[in-house]
């Protein structure tokens, strides 16, 4: 019995445990504390007061007392066999705190429903399989969390009545066998990893340290102490010496969102977080390669392989931007980043170390431009993308100057009467040598350019004048991206552009999205009130995809919300779609906001939409984008005495 709780391993494996532990333990407690609150208000109305107050409570004040220890540990540097003591501790704490929850989830079970049986034996679970994470460096603990936690009600759910919970039960036990053997496969590659890492670092330390003293101040960053990048470019000017069989990865890693930490939390946050990041970083790569520092929120890494291995490669890359998306406490303040990872490999990229850093830097222009906190490799097609973006920047400047940019226009419909309400204008670029360039390709260019305001003015000017030529009642639609919302003058420019083509404000209804709101909070606030008080129509776009839509229909002016078409196109087939567009529809209402329903491609969602109460509709079934010949020749079909079919018609 006294070799359960034992804590074998060398000093330095204990001294690793203790490190990791002493970082995720708090965390896992935190996990804990939230799934019995969960359960506690999930079964409140069904179970007694002591077991829907009273056990979470005290589960909750056990939790929150092994937390605080913990913490109280995290600047303190313990003798080895007090961490072996600490470390017994944790596994005889997991041990007993696995079987009180487990045992609450079982006296739970007997008072719930079967949905509230599901709901509490996935809370359990997931709290397992959480706490499993933060405790992997310590598998007895580990597993005592899923032996003693999990598996009393996973039984419980096997031998249930219901096929359903026992086909859960029997699924749970997949994946806790799975979890059992990730527990040992990483244990086993922490040991590893310790044992070659002190044996490397040992030789390196002999072998350079009188290289290293004296490279110090040319050689490395004075705030981060790593390698700057002189001795990166130092490093790379040494491939050409390399053994044919050998391989070196470049990683090149921008940190997203940090110029918000030092607006915001001035320069020492900064430097701070820059540290950080710097220590996370080295402690990824460990010996496997080297961190840099190239200025600014820039970092580099190099892996030094026997071979081109790309799996490893990728590895490193996708941990340190799982690591950089995790929020970092500083000075009592979290900050959240991120990280954006741009790949080469020498030789197999580039035959020399300009070749390879130029095409690092392309694989991390892609990362970021597809959403940034995430790593790109490098391929060939990257190359005649930049090539093809540069020509298109110059294209789009020269063609902006000289008008080749076109509004179109696509019908906005009253699904009752079938009545045109208005039009969403859009970009097109009429090119002279024909070739289609949509917005999805030319808008990002204007606003990396810093053109995107000029371009939608542009257009704003001439659907204007073509509105004017509309009935009087139809409004013109116009979207509004995050860019322009950085610009405090946007409302006086919207305003003069309308006065001057005598159209009332009115008929204009700028659609603004949740990310631009997010992006922009206190300026778009600003704009949205002043162009409202002007009579301009507001509408939320997109809704749905973002993350507070709720509170910006609450405290902002809208007049009416966009359902995205991702809600919309499986509403047919979709039962959960059909809900949701539903419950926006049912909200809308309540807010008294009116609602237009994007990506309307079929009679039968047509015919949805109507029925459960949606205002207006957007979408090829009814037209798509045309020029103003165009929007004209749909408002004569759509005159009163022409038939439905007509009104659809072309």
């Amino acid at each position: 019995m006294r070799r359960i709780w034992a804590i074998s391993g060398s000093p330095e494996l204990v001294a690793a445990q203790y490190r990791t532990l002493r970082s995720q333990i708090p965390m896992m407690y935190a996990l804990m504390i939230v799934d019995a609150a969960f359960l506690a208000v999930a079964t409140f109305e069904q179970v007694p007061l002591m077991l829907s107050v009273g056990a979470p409570i005290l589960l909750g004040l056990l939790a929150l007392v092994r937390a605080l220890m913990w913490v109280r540990r995290r600047g303190a540097c313990p003798a080895a066999t007090d961490m072996r003591r600490y470390l017994r501790g944790t596994v005889v704490v997991a041990a007993v705190l696995s079987a009180a929850f487990g045992g609450w989830g079982l006296v739970l079970m007997e008072y719930a429903n079967p949905t509230q049986t599901f709901a509490i034996a996935l809370y359990i679970f997931v709290g397992a399989i959480g706490c499993c994470y933060c405790l992997q460096t310590l598998p007895a603990a580990a597993r005592f969390v899923l032996l003693l936690g999990a598996a009393p009600v996973t039984i419980r759910l096997l031998f249930s009545q219901d096929w359903y919970l026992a086909g859960i039960g029997a699924n749970f036990i997949l994946v806790a066998t799975v979890l059992f053997r990730m527990l040992s496969s990483y244990h086993r590659g922490f040991i590893d990893v310790l044992n070659s890492r002190s044996e490397m670092l040992a030789e390196q330390a002999r072998a350079q340290s009188a290289e290293r003293r004296a490279q110090q101040l040319a050689y490395h960053d004075a705030l981060t102490e790593l390698p700057n990048r002189r001795a990166l470019s130092e490093h790379l000017a040494g491939l050409r010496f390399l053994a044919p069989e050998r391989a070196v990865a470049l990683l090149v890693l921008d940190l997203d969102h940090f110029k918000a930490v030092n607006d915001v939390h001035g320069h020492h946050a900064g430097d701070e977080l820059l540290q950080r990041v710097a220590d996370c970083l080295t402690d990824i790569v460990g010996d496997s390669g080297r961190a840099y520092r190239l200025g600014g929120d820039e970092f580099a890494i190099t892996l030094d392989q026997e071979r081109p291995d790309i799996d490893a490669t990728e590895r490193i890359a996708r941990r340190i931007v799982d690591v950089l998306a995790a929020p970092f406490w500083i000075d009592g303040l979290v900050h959240h980043i991120g990280g954006s990872i741009g790949i080469s490999v020498y030789p197999r990229d580039a035959p020399d170390s300009d070749t390879l850093m130029r095409r690092a830097d392309i694989a991390l222009y892609q990362a970021k431009a597809c959403g940034r906190s995430q790593y790109r490799l490098f391929e060939r097609a990257m190359d005649a993308a930049i090539v093809r973006r540069s020509v298109l920047e110059q294209e789009f400047r020269r063609d902006l100057a000289q008008g080749g940019f076109r509004p179109y226009y696509q019908p906005i419909v009253h699904l009752e009467s079938e009545a045109i309400t208005g039009f969403e204008m859009l970009a097109r670029w009429e090119r002279d040598d024909g070739v289609d360039v949509g917005p999805s390709e030319f808008i990002p260019i204007a606003e990396e350019c810093g053109l995107v305001g000029e371009l939608m003015l542009n257009l704003l000017e001439q659907a204007c004048a073509d509105a004017t030529a509309w009935d009087p009642g139809l409004t013109l639609s116009i979207n509004v991206s995050p860019t322009q919302l950085k610009d405090r003058w946007l409302g006086e420019k919207i305003l003069r552009v309308l006065t001057k083509a005598g159209l009332p404000p009115r008929r204009l209804k700028l659609e603004i999205t949740e990310n631009a709101l997010i992006a922009e909070p206190a300026h778009a606030k600003s704009i949205i009130e002043s162009l409202k008080n002007q009579g301009v129509l507001l509408a939320l776009d997109d809704f749905g995809t973002g993350y507070s839509s709720i509170q910006h229909l609450r405290i902002l002016p809208f007049d009416n919300l966009k359902i995205d078409r991702s809600f919309i196109t499986g509403i047919e087939q979709d039962p959960e779609a059909h809900r949701m567009a539903v419950s926006m529809i049912h909200l809308a209402f309540n807010l008294g906001l009116s609602v237009v329903a994007e990506g309307v491609e079929s009679a039968g969602v047509f015919a949805i939409l109507k029925e459960i109460g949606c205002a207006e509709g957007q979408g090829y079934f009814f037209g798509r984008p045309v020029s103003q010949s165009g929007a004209l020749a749909l408002l004569e079909r759509a005159r009163p005495d022409a038939t439905s079919e007509e009104r659809r018609a072309g």
